[in-house]
């Protein structure tokens, strides 16, 4: 078995409640991180972290913005930049700053959704050409073409696509509370602006399931720290029909995919109907949110997989005793498969050097299964299996 078949063969157990040789290891790194830990480690500028820490799954980032011409310079200040993206958005991105702030949004009214253009999904730019696409750069540097990203990992990783769902698609268009007014006011616009998104979606995802990925990341914020940004009724009638729709198309193309839906927040309330649409997996598991994957493991058992919820606020940056207990007691969720551990949402500057490494040495250690965790092992989720 190849280094590349064994780490998807890890994940795709991990995602299917199964467990692998040890627990698969995942991370994403905010660009100032990526700075300070090759300053700080005195590593060559073309390092790279994913290998450096033996990660088992990347993220490779297409250029997803409805116009295929995804930068336009408005104005460059000295520490900032003012750009107008693919979405149509007006942004402005500091340089010490991983994303950008929202200025203008394209569509004014409900009644323009039907004029806002979506540029041919299939054109070849979109996986061929570097961009400075709002997903894959914020907008402020031109990343690798999808292709490139694609070629890099292959055979090192198993490979992520992504796409977005609904409500991520649209307020990058219209703007959060204009889009809030219009689901209330507006809903046979908006329900026929996201047939059209969801064509769009499916396809990009479609393709880069064509060119290889392994698994697919679906993003959608629909929810803040203290539950959803409407109601669950809201979610269901407007954009759950879309995410079903779109498990279903990459499904079919590909029956073993695992689709991970990546949500800020605190979602919970609409877990059980991302179920019945296919996500495999949840992701972030934001711990400000009240998140904790023992207390959702042992509610969801062998239904839905959990990544993330590792605190970076207090325990990344805490002292190395308190990250000791904190993950050791969240591995018990891992018992039986189901749960990867990452930062929970991705790994920022503020985060000590050291005590990132000692985190990863934490899963290294204590990772490999049976897991064996002491003190800290919780009888109760070993009884689920």
């Amino acid at each position: 078995m190849t280094v590349y078949q064994q780490k998807l063969d890890r994940v795709q157990k991990a995602l299917s409640f199964e467990e692998p040789d040890r627990i698969p290891r995942f991370d994403l790194y905010w660009q100032e991180f990526i700075d300070k830990w090759l300053a700080e480690k005195k590593l060559a500028p073309d390092t790279n972290i994913n290998e450096y820490y033996d990660l088992d799954f990347v993220l490779c980032v297409m250029n997803e913005d409805p116009k295929v011409e995804s930068f336009s310079l408005i104005e460059r200040g000295k520490d900032y930049t003012i750009f107008k993206s693919g979405f149509g958005c007006t942004c402005k991105k500091a340089d010490y700053s991983p994303m950008p702030a929202y200025l203008d949004f394209e569509v004014k009214s409900a009644d323009e959704y039907e004029e806002f253009a979506l540029d041919d999904p299939n054109d070849e730019r979109r996986y061929h050409q570097p961009s400075a696409n709002i997903l894959s750069s914020s907008g402020n540097v031109e990343a690798p073409s999808f292709r490139d990203q694609m070629a890099g990992a292959e055979g090192k990783f198993a490979r992520m696509g992504l796409v977005l769902e609904g409500q991520e698609f649209m307020w990058r268009i219209r703007g959060m509370q204009e889009l809030f007014i219009d689901l209330m006011l507006e809903e046979k616009k908006v329900k026929k602006m996201l047939e059209r998104v969801e064509a769009f979606e499916i396809q990009l995802g479609l393709n880069q399931i064509k060119m290889g990925v392994d698994l697919m990341f679906i993003g959608g914020d629909v929810a803040y720290d203290k539950g959803m940004f409407y109601s669950p009724d809201t979610w269901r009638k407007f954009f759950k029909p879309m995410l079903r729709n779109m498990c279903l198309a990459f499904k079919s193309a590909k029956p073993d995919i695992k689709i991970l839906y990546h949500g800020c927040g605190n979602a919970s309330a609409v877990y059980d109907d991302m179920i019945e649409c296919g996500i495999d997996a949840y992701q972030t598991l934001e711990v400000k949110a009240g998140l904790d994957v023992v207390e959702l493991k042992k509610k969801y058992k062998n239904r839905l997989a959990f990544v993330g919820n590792i605190d970076v606020r207090e325990v990344l940056t805490g002292d190395q005793d308190s990250l000791k207990r904190d993950v050791l007691r969240r591995l018990n969720a891992a018992k039986g498969g189901g749960y990867i551990p990452m930062s929970d949402h991705s790994v920022p500057d503020n985060v000590p050097i050291e005590n990132y490494d000692f985190y990863m040495d934490l899963i290294n250690t204590y990772g490999t299964y049976p897991l064996r965790l002491g003190e800290h092992d919780i009888p109760e989720l070993s009884n689920l299996y």
